[in-house]
């Protein structure tokens, strides 16, 4: 086989400057980075999440689910009963 190729085009690439594609367009440490995030701002941002968060929770439920009936102990239920009592 046999390719036949014009000779202007012989010298026009014999002329012509190589150029390193490369090295020319490529830059250390070039793109997409993370940004450094103070830490005030992270643990602002974590104060403000937990806030919101605990303001939806029914605390009393979560309280019961963690200590039971621990807190109905019957110094409790007297002090309530004394404080009908003195109405």
């Amino acid at each position: 086989m046999k390719v036949f190729v014009n000779s202007s085009f012989l010298g026009m690439l014999r002329h012509s400057k190589t150029i390193n594609v490369v090295s020319s367009r490529s830059i250390k440490n070039f793109g997409h980075k993370r940004q450094p995030v103070p830490i005030i701002t992270t643990l602002w941002h974590g104060f403000l999440t937990f806030t919101f968060i605990g303001l939806v929770l029914e605390w009393k439920k979560i309280k019961m689910l963690i200590f039971g009936d621990a807190f109905d102990t019957p110094m409790l239920q007297e002090s309530v009963e004394s404080n009908d009592n003195l109405k």
